[in-house]
């Protein structure tokens, strides 16, 4: 009888062992996964923040609220390359006016170095900034920022670009969570860890560079 009961302990206890780690590894699943749920939210915002403004100062091309001062199409803008784009605007008095002042502004995109204080190995700075003020940039885990040019047949243009040229874009952005889901990565070796969304769109001429 003594053994029978020393044979039901020992199996009530591997039970109980069997039982705890299984909640205890469902505990960790499913931390795993609002982790990674709150990491992919996180990276889709900011994707949402950057390409609201972008594609807002992006339609402004070339737009001037004093008519008189618009350039003509082959002049709006300045400079152009895969990852930086200069061009002519007129950006809104603040952020409740969206009206410009009638005072052309030289507006700058530029996709910046690497970032070294966050967890993730592959995330750059983007710079945008008015010339004459001050450099600023975000990081908001973009690791990929490329911007393509065509003519008004849909050629792709050749480096180095002409901008007389452009009549059309297609910007490719990609974002990756800064931090991840494991913060724990000092070595920046753990790829898999941080979520990634895509944008890419083809801008067709706006009526400011119609040519």
């Amino acid at each position: 009888m003594g053994y029978s009961t020393l044979i039901d302990i020992l199996g009530s206890m591997i039970i109980g062992g069997l039982m705890l780690l299984s909640i205890q590894i469902l505990n960790e699943n499913a931390n795993s996964a609002l982790s990674n749920y709150s990491s992919d939210l996180i990276a889709q915002q900011n994707l949402t923040s950057i390409v609201e403004v972008m594609d807002y100062d992006f339609s402004r091309i070339g737009y001037c609220e004093n008519v008189d001062s618009i350039l003509s199409p082959s002049d709006m803008i300045i400079a152009a390359d895969s990852t930086s784009i200069t061009f002519w605007t007129d950006l809104g008095q603040s952020l409740s006016n969206f009206r410009g002042d009638g005072i052309k502004d030289k507006l700058t995109y530029e996709f910046g170095p690497l970032v070294s204080e966050t967890p993730n190995p592959n995330d750059r700075l983007l710079y945008r900034y008015k010339a004459g003020s001050t450099k600023e940039a975000s990081n908001l885990g973009v690791t990929d920022f490329k911007i393509h040019y065509f003519d008004n047949m849909k050629n792709e243009l050749p480096h180095p670009i002409d901008t007389k040229l452009i009549a059309f874009m297609q910007i490719d952005l990609k974002i990756e969570d800064c931090y991840g889901y494991d913060t724990d990565n000092p070595e920046k070796t753990y790829l898999e860890k941080f979520p990634t969304v895509y944008w890419r769109q083809l801008k067709m001429a706006t009526k400011n560079m119609n040519r």
